[in-house]
């Protein structure tokens, strides 16, 4: 999906999170915010999607600070965060009358907490209040069927701290001798998950994990197919099933002509009019339904 002008705030908003993340002082963020709003105001909207346009802004926010990641402080804060409540979810998923279903509302649940950029709230309380959320869970039934047909899973993260939430889904499909491959990025870019976190959380011994982008020297927040490294157009191509976090991907691939299972909290208007349901909901969305092997070439 495209941008559209509700998105520039956006840009201008992570920017400058990204800047007071730094510690720069007001001359420095001014000069590099100036490039940034320079970059925007040169850009052919129709020529990106967010995650797309996001990767270059983010590259000049790194290069102008002389910082190869930001986010560090953050993601090792997800991290821990996370990591201190794995068990507790775990023995909900094992105590769950449908353990699948709720691996996968948790793994949602994981895209509405950011533990980034607040300080001051209780984890216990968010979880409670995204697991008593309204789900959408229309594409559920769909779901297991396509999981049942499956050999291959191929499974994007989205963020750090985050893929403790995805390990309990992973967990189950692995007990479901599922062959997953875990994708994650080859390069800091916000919070999102590299190898480091992927070794972090012990991931290794259920799945294979693969740098979708690897090759490139800047990543997006989420995978654009002209940035995908051969590796991940092989898997995206010959997987049986697609599951993928978060709304960068969503922007990335909700255009690609192939079954993928969407897992996320629509955070964002234009999401939620792609989509067709309202901010804020937990949502499980298929798209193409069906078409998990009519796309045999990428480009």
């Amino acid at each position: 999906m495209n941008i559209g002008v509700e998105c520039y705030p956006c840009f201008i908003k992570q920017s400058l999170e990204a800047l007071e993340m730094l510690s720069l002082d007001k001359q420095t963020q001014t000069t590099i915010l100036k490039r940034v709003l320079h970059h925007l105001s040169t850009i052919e909207p129709q020529h990106y999607s967010p995650p797309e346009l996001s990767r270059e802004i983010h590259d000049i926010i790194r290069t102008l600070a002389h910082s190869d990641d930001p986010y560090a402080q953050v993601k090792d804060t997800s991290n821990t965060m996370a990591e201190h409540h794995y068990a507790q979810l775990k023995t909900l998923v094992q105590e769950a009358e449908d353990p699948l279903l709720l691996a996968i509302k948790l793994a949602i649940v994981g895209n509405v907490i950011d533990f980034g950029t607040s300080t001051r709230f209780s984890v216990e309380d968010k979880i409670h209040d995204a697991l008593h959320r309204d789900f959408d869970a229309t594409a559920y039934p769909r779901f297991v069927d396509a999981l049942q047909a499956a050999h291959t899973i191929l499974y994007l993260a989205d963020n750090a701290g985050e893929i403790y939430f995805d390990k309990l889904l992973l967990e189950e499909l692995h007990c479901m001798n599922k062959d997953i491959i875990y994708v994650v990025k080859a390069n800091p870019i916000i919070n999102d998950a590299t190898m480091e976190d992927v070794h972090r959380a012990r991931l290794d011994d259920l799945v294979t994990v693969i740098e979708g982008d690897k090759g490139q020297s800047i990543s997006a927040p989420g995978i654009s197919l002209s940035l995908a490294s051969e590796e991940f157009k092989k898997y995206f191509t010959s997987a049986d099933m697609v599951i993928a976090k978060g709304q960068g991907n969503f922007e990335s691939l909700s255009q690609v002509d192939r079954e993928i299972f969407f897992l996320l909290m629509v955070k964002c208007p234009l999401v939620a009019d792609e989509i067709g349901i309202e901010l804020g909901k937990l949502v499980l969305k298929v798209i193409n339904e069906g078409k998990h092997h009519e796309t045999r070439a990428l480009h």
